[in-house]
């Protein structure tokens, strides 16, 4: 069966945050220490009027999600920037990987990103054991841009960005 991939609604945030933790805990290896403030900040967002969420489903199953922001400068905490987006989550069911749909929502991503007026897109990623989100990014042409940082966990991060 082919993956939908579409604009989420209000009817699609529970499947697109049941998506966000399922993927979660295998990446985490089981540990998640701000699982309850990371859900409910996710949930925010995906009900923030100035975001936006692909979902991909199968069927009735969702199976990849993501989640666009407004970009702020100065790492998230300033003004909008016009004109630039920020790619906050982009998850595919653990179970589905490698079977391009990661790839096929972010070209939604991407495609939608453009219709809303956005030039440029960032996202951050983890730099250990995330070599397939690498590729993907890089197969889309993100590249790295020379931020870098740590996540929640004291894991390196890098920012990445996309113009076009």
């Amino acid at each position: 069966m082919a993956i939908d991939v579409r604009l989420g609604g209000p009817e699609d945030v529970e499947a697109a945050l049941s998506v966000y933790e399922q993927s979660n805990l295998p990446r985490r290896h089981g540990v998640w220490p701000a699982r309850v403030p990371r859900l409910a900040e996710v949930t925010t967002n995906l009900h923030d009027t100035a975001a936006w969420f692909p979902i991909g489903r199968e069927g009735d199953e969702a199976v990849a999600m993501a989640l666009v922001l407004p970009f702020r400068a100065d790492r998230g905490t300033g003004a909008v920037v016009e004109g630039s987006s920020f790619l906050d989550l982009i998850y595919v069911l653990p179970d589905r990987w490698g079977q391009g749909i990661g790839g096929a929502v972010l070209d939604e991503v991407i495609e939608e990103a453009a219709r809303r007026g956005s030039r440029r897109m960032y996202l951050w990623t983890r730099e250990r054991d995330n070599q397939r989100a690498h590729r993907l990014y890089r197969s889309r042409a993100f590249h790295r841009t020379g931020t870098t940082g740590e996540d929640d966990q004291g894991e390196p991060v890098a920012e990445w960005a996309r113009d076009g």
